[in-house]
């Protein structure tokens, strides 16, 4: 029997309780750095409190090889390109840092860009939150761009900002068409899992019959090569694994399914003997 695929209600499902927990943990960090340093510091940091918050809940999931909170509320479990793997920790790695760091760091890049070329047309610095001049206006990256668009003309500089507009709003339109191709196909929800082939999988017993699952020396077992730690990695419980005679690593005899339920025990009464009236 084929492994079944998730649907695409189930994985908008994980994303969008993916995407709860994550803004619980970024509020939380805000929140820390805000009461601790002032708005003023939560203000000029908070796309680095968030990228950080982003990192740590796919770090300590994903890249470590365990289901996200969305991934078990659905019981869904993400597969390689050849959907009979869990995917390496390399492209586990890739996918993280497409879905966290990438949009950060062209997020900046294109807002610096975007400043330098309106503070050289017109010597004003628009506001932009977090990335609001000022001293972490004058790192390195910011220097360097100063340097370039410096050596541009004024009409250049207006055509590489009306390009850059133009790029960053193309990259929203992107994004938005990607979900809709999603909701037609169902195959990739996020950019990051399309460009690294990574989709879901029901984490179901009989979804596992044809994958190479068995048990290696110390309790540990081994999907196709990937050790699965105790007592879930990436939604695979201990149960799927068998010893060669039939008993698992850690919870002993399983009974088959056929097996059905222990009949229940019957409820007694325990009479009550009559009080005497003398």
């Amino acid at each position: 029997m084929a492994p079944a695929a998730a649907s695409p209600p189930e994985v908008v499902r994980a994303a969008q309780k993916d995407d709860y927990y994550r803004g619980g943990l970024r509020s939380a960090a805000g929140g820390t750095l805000h009461s601790l340093a002032g708005a003023k510091k939560w203000l000029e940091w908070r796309r680095e409190i968030e990228l950080v918050s982003d990192v740590a809940y796919f770090g300590l999931t994903t890249l470590a090889g365990y289901q996200t909170l969305g991934e078990e509320y659905v019981s869904i479990l993400q597969v390689d390109p050849t959907q009979g793997r869990v995917p390496s920790r390399l492209r586990r790695g890739i996918l993280v840092a497409l879905h966290t760091v990438l949009p950060y760091l062209l997020d900046k890049a294109l807002l610096h860009l975007e400043h330098e070329l309106q503070a050289d047309g017109d010597g004003t610095w628009p506001s932009r939150g977090s990335l609001a001049p000022g001293a972490r206006g004058q790192s390195g990256t910011r220097r360097w761009m100063r340097r370039c668009t410096a050596a541009l003309t004024e009409q250049q500089q207006g055509t590489l900002l009306r390009a850059v507009l133009v790029f960053r709003q193309g990259l929203g339109c992107l994004q938005r068409l990607h979900v809709a191709w999603f909701y037609i196909h169902g195959a990739f929800y996020h950019l990051a899992k399309r460009f690294t082939g990574i989709t879901y999988e029901l984490r179901r017993e009989s979804s596992f019959q044809n994958l190479a699952v068995h048990p290696v020396p110390g309790g540990a077992q081994v999907l196709d090569g990937h050790a699965l730690r105790s007592p879930v990695l990436l939604g695979l419980h201990h149960p799927l694994g068998r010893h060669q005679d039939g008993v698992s690593p850690l919870q002993g005899e399983v009974p088959p399914p056929e097996a059905g339920l222990p009949a229940a025990l019957p409820l007694t009464r325990r009479r009550e003997e009559p009080r005497s009236l003398s």
